[in-house]
């Protein structure tokens, strides 16, 4: 069956090449005409099946049912830390002593819009603040 399929792949192949289209359909009617493989040939059911019609990626292949962490073998971690801070590198930076300054920045007020619609003045925040203002209940319209 494979190989009746790989024939029509090349007799494809060579018809795009010298562009016949009639050879081209003719290709691809061969092609819709071989049968798809039947489902209970493709599946197998259990891990008691002849696992030889499968590909062979995936004869080898099982699933965990474990909910821990796949590790190799020999490298399984202990979770430990083993970082110790020595003092060895990086002596040459310290953290400077600095006083610490007041807030001088005066808090924001509200500033006040008209709405270019319906022509309501609205509270705002200076940042949202704009030349052409829509209020909120003339954007929903």
């Amino acid at each position: 069956m494979s190989e009746l399929k790989d024939k029509i792949k090349k007799l494809i192949i060579k018809a795009k090449d010298s562009g016949d289209v009639d050879l081209l359909e003719l290709a691809m009617d061969l092609l819709d005409e071989i049968p798809a493989p039947k489902p209970e040939d493709i599946i197998i059911q259990g891990p008691e099946q002849d696992r030889s019609k499968l590909p062979h990626k995936f004869s080898e292949f099982t699933m965990s049912t474990s909910k821990e962490p796949v590790y190799a073998e020999e490298a399984k971690p202990e979770r430990v830390n083993k970082f110790v801070d020595n003092g060895t590198e990086h002596k040459d930076i310290t953290t400077p002593e600095v006083s610490l300054t007041e807030r001088r920045r005066e808090p924001f007020k509200m500033v006040t819009q008209t709405c270019t619609r319906c022509n309501k003045a609205s509270e705002v925040h200076p940042r949202h603040a704009r030349e052409f203002f829509v209020c909120d209940k003339c954007l929903r319209r």
